[in-house]
């Protein structure tokens, strides 16, 4: 399903690719969702920088440039799911306006889709029904089962933006462009933390990525998620090191990998979590 550059954007299409080493140099985009198989790569757009690895996904917007790139001493595979235009701009359509303006607007064309630019992870449904699409991409699908997969991501990113436009009018400010700044401003800081998981990162870090005071930034991202930016990133460690321990990595390493310091928190931590402890966890995988 790897497709020609010149049928992105026309139709739905899934690309994987595998490297070591790879940079695309600066591109013209579509809209597409972008997750990894194994190791972690960079794309970066004119606002920032995105790491994404095989615990997150990105979304990025239709003929927004970006460029993309990665340099492991281990096989990176990227896997990427390009969109019909027309498909999402319907689904945003259905997802966020009543019925009855629907059939008031039908034959009529869509605006175009445009999503907030963000870092996901393992929390978010999405990503599981991204993994079960792959799955059964591994399979074996029909093209129409295909289609149906596509048409289900397709409502399911709609819906994530719906709940992203009442994250933004959970923040305390009175003007809606200020709570949409304010916003973007939080998911830089967001999109940081999770970025730098595994490494030593810290709130005024996170803070001064969003242009914000610690303060302001804590208070506005707990508003908008519902959870602190520790909490937000302490399971996102946790669900980075479910997927490494099913691999069968021994657990200091994955400990390491995802940001822990100290094996004895990692393993308190992630029996709260998960209601086993690692090495049990491991054994059920």
């Amino acid at each position: 399903m790897n497709p020609p550059g010149a049928e992105l954007g026309r139709r739905n299409a899934v690309y994987i690719g595998t490297g070591r080493q790879h940079d695309t140099g600066v591109v013209d985009g579509w809209l597409s969702i972008k997750m990894m198989l194994a190791g972690s790569a960079i794309w970066t757009t004119a606002e920032r920088e995105f790491t994404v690895d095989e615990s997150s996904y990105l979304i990025l917007n239709d003929r927004h440039s970006y460029r993309l790139r990665f340099d492991s001493a281990t096989p990176v595979t990227t896997f990427v799911l390009f969109f019909e235009r027309e498909l999402v701009e319907d689904a945003l359509r259905c997802v966020t306006k009543p019925s009855a303006r629907l059939l008031e607007e039908h034959g009529s064309p869509a605006a175009p889709a445009h999503f907030i630019e963000r870092l996901e992870t393992r929390a978010n449904s999405l990503f599981g029904t991204l993994e079960r699409f792959r799955r059964a991409l591994t399979a074996g699908l029909s093209l129409a089962e295909s289609e149906d997969w596509f048409l289900r991501i397709a409502a399911r990113m709609a819906r994530g933006e719906r709940n992203a436009a009442r994250a933004i009018h959970r923040l305390p400010a009175v003007r809606a462009a200020t709570r949409k700044e304010l916003f973007r401003r939080v998911l830089r800081g967001r999109d940081f933390l999770l970025s730098q998981a595994a490494e030593g990162v810290t709130l005024p870090g996170a803070a001064r990525a969003a242009c914000l005071s610690p303060f302001h930034f804590h208070r506005a991202f707990t508003r908008a998620f519902g959870a602190t930016p520790h909490q937000m990133l302490t399971r996102h460690r946790l669900e980075r090191a479910a997927a490494m321990l099913a691999t069968g990595q021994p657990i200091t390493d994955v400990c390491l990998a995802v940001g822990f310091e100290s094996l004895g928190s990692f393993s308190t931590l992630f029996r709260r979590h998960y209601g086993v402890s690692p090495r049990g966890f491991q054994r059920r995988a």
